[in-house]
Parts: structure tokens; C-alpha cells; sequence
């Protein structure tokens, strides 16, 4: 059976110290792009949230909101949080590279019924340190597969509470 193309976000699946998965609140920027649950969220220099787009992401929105807000939202900020997100187009679809390091990507648009459409650059795969995201395995999501648009369990590489850049792919 086919994996589904259906992109929404980064979803948290567990610690990965056995911890509680928490929230926090966190401030947008009062120019924010609109926000949806899943995406990823980078700090800007004046200490306000914002949807990521490249460099160090700071945490996955846990709410929505609506662009220019400058609303309060929930967050999972905690770096040792493993999230689960489905691939793109799944050309360069990955089978054993557990420790390798991707980019994230989000279709053209903003959030689909309040929810992320982020999904995870497969063919990015690289050892680069500073990629966002490190995979952990594939997802043990019912129905899901190696293939086009399979999930793939990550934690954030390149956290900014992590000092930036993260670690070598293996």
C-alpha cells in the first residue's frame, strides 16, 4: 500500500530521555507569518517567534495563529523532542540512513486549516552539521512504508539551544 501525500507538520512523538513532552508559551513577532500546528519556528534577534525558514529552528508550534498577530502560542522548545514528519516526492527516499542529516520544506502557502505544511527535503540527506533535522528511523506509524511520502521520525539538528550549529550526519 502507498504512503498518503499528506504534509502537516512536524508531530511529537516522544523524549528522547523518557521525559514528559511539554509546552511552552512563546511570543510571535508582531509581523509573523501565519502559524500552523507543526511548523517550525526560529527566535529572531529581538527574542520573538517566528515560522522558520532556514538556519537554527528554535521549537514547533504546538497552536496556530494568524499572520501579523504577534500572539501568544504554545511550543515545543525542549531539543530532545523526536518528531515525526512525512517526506516529499520521495526522490531520494531513504532506507537506512538512520543519523543522517535533511532539510525541511514547506509548500508554497500558508498553514492548511491551521495546520503545517512542512514536510521533510529527503533528497537533502547529507552529514552537513548544520541541515535542521537528524533522522532517528522511519515512523512506526500503521500503514506507513519506505517510499514516496514515508514518515520519518526526527529530532532537531541545528537547535538554537543547542548553540546552533548541530552535529555531523553519519
Amino acid at each position: 500500500m502507498a504512503n498518503r501525500d499528506n504534509p502537516n507538520g512536524f508531530t511529537p512523538v516522544r523524549h528522547l530521555t523518557g521525559g514528559e513532552i511539554r509546552t511552552e508559551a512563546i511570543k510571535l513577532a508582531a509581523a509573523n507569518a501565519a502559524i500552523g500546528v507543526g511548523d517550525l519556528l526560529s527566535r529572531t534577534n529581538a527574542g520573538v517567534f517566528d515560522r522558520w525558514a532556514s538556519g537554527a529552528v528554535s521549537g514547533v508550534a504546538a497552536q496556530s495563529s494568524s499572520a501579523s498577530s504577534g500572539a501568544e502560542i504554545s511550543a515545543y522548545i525542549d531539543p530532545n523532542i523526536v518528531f515525526a514528519a512525512q517526506t516529499d516526492d520521495g526522490t531520494g527516499t531513504l532506507t537506512a540512513q538512520t543519523g543522517l542529516n535533511l532539510n525541511a520544506t514547506a509548500i508554497a502557502g500558508t498553514p492548511v486549516n491551521g495546520r503545517s505544511i512542512y514536510e521533510i527535503d529527503e533528497s537533502s540527506g547529507a552529514t552537513t552539521a548544520d541541515l535542521p533535522l537528524k533522522v532517528i528511523g522511519i515512523s512506526k506509524q500503521v500503514g506507513n512504508a519506505f517510499g514516496a511520502f514515508n514518515r520519518l521520525e526526527v529530532v532537531i539538528n541545528n537547535h538554537d539551544l543547542k548553540g546552533g550549529t548541530g552535529t555531523v550526519g553519519i
